[in-house]
């Protein structure tokens, strides 16, 4: 029996159904959109960066740093600020 596939947008080979990404090309597989949550299971304090590296396709740990030396070098303040909106407005899965 056949597995099922799809097409790459962008080199045309067939690639299996639950594929995220091309494995000849690397681009992201279309399919459903992706949604902006925060990431409860995978959450250190609430979830943000581990929604935001799901959403981005990166690694959690990356996205932490990124957001942590980002937040040190502007004045630790609006950094947090930006992190308490973010866990109140995205909404958890």
């Amino acid at each position: 029996m056949a597995s099922a596939t799809q097409k790459c947008q962008r080199c045309l080979r067939e690639v299996p159904m639950d594929a995220r990404f091309c494995p000849v090309c690397g681009a992201r597989i279309t399919g459903a959109p992706r949604e902006l949550h925060r990431r409860r299971d995978l959450e250190k304090l609430a979830g943000v960066c581990a929604g935001l590296a799901d959403y981005f396709d990166l690694d959690p740990t990356l996205v932490r740093v990124v957001f942590a030396v980002a937040t040190f070098f502007t004045g630790i303040l609006p950094g947090v600020i930006l992190y308490v909106i973010l866990a109140l407005v995205i909404p958890a899965t």
